[in-house]
């Protein structure tokens, strides 16, 4: 599937797989370089353990060659109760490391319900934005998650409202870091994408990219949306849609 892309097509289109704790040394030596791999966790805490018994750390990560690091996923915020402090702090400390974060943020069905939904998004961000500096903001990704729109079954937020979601949030990180960070910073969408939808999402000015949750684990699935990235951005060279 990767291999069947050009030297062309594989330098604009990043590829980072996320496996869990136990195959991530595995995939790191399966895999070709181009091909980025990330952990979908770093601690369970911070602070003066954090070298606690059973700590994974961004130097550990570091030593198998992963590259980014996710947090701020719904199943780690609503299912197991990490804070925004907590992920801020998981934030600083990998990017001190030198790893690259992809930051989930994302509101729930009744936040969306109530009209919470940017409050609630601007919050996750503002404070996760506490961890990282002037200079790193090139090493982030955010990755939009309604939590409504994801799992088995769920209906996709609808591309326009990606679209609009992922200005606003560019427009709140200009106005608390500024214009630097916000053209920096990478946009991405997630939640219940698929092959079918991808391209709508792909056209869309503000979304750079997706954070593939069940699509992923299928690799002609996978395969099709890598292809809708390579053609947009062709498009997007070329001046087409």
């Amino acid at each position: 599937m990767w291999n069947s892309l050009n030297e062309l097509e594989r330098e604009n289109v990043e590829l980072c797989v996320n496996p869990p704790f136990v195959f991530l040394d595995r995939v790191r030596e399966k895999l070709t370089k181009d091909i980025s791999v990330g952990s979908q966790n770093v601690f369970d805490a911070v602070g003066p353990n954090v070298d606690n018994t059973g700590t994974i750390t961004p130097k550990m990560l570091s030593s198998i060659g992963c590259d980014w690091i996710l947090l701020g996923h719904s199943d780690r915020r609503n299912n197991l109760g990490e804070t925004d402090k907590l992920i801020s702090d998981k934030v600083r400390m990998a990017l001190s490391s030198g790893l690259g974060v992809i930051l989930t943020i994302g509101e729930l069905p009744y936040q969306r319900r109530w009209g919470m939904a940017l409050p609630t998004l601007r919050k996750q961000l503002g404070a996760a934005m506490g961890g990282i500096k002037s200079d790193k903001w090139h090493k982030i990704v955010i990755a939009y998650e309604p939590v409504w729109a994801v799992g088995e079954g769920a209906t996709p937020c609808s591309p326009q409202e990606a679209q609009r979601i992922n200005v606003a949030l560019r427009k709140f990180i200009a106005e608390r870091a500024g214009a630097e960070a916000a053209a920096s910073v990478r946009l991405t969408y997630t939640g219940s994408v698929n092959e079918k939808n991808a391209a709508a999402y792909a056209s869309l000015e503000d979304v750079e990219g997706f954070v593939v949750g069940r699509a992923g684990l299928d690799v002609n699935k996978l395969g099709s949306i890598i292809q809708t990235l390579v053609r947009d951005d062709e498009c997007s060279n070329t001046g087409g849609n």
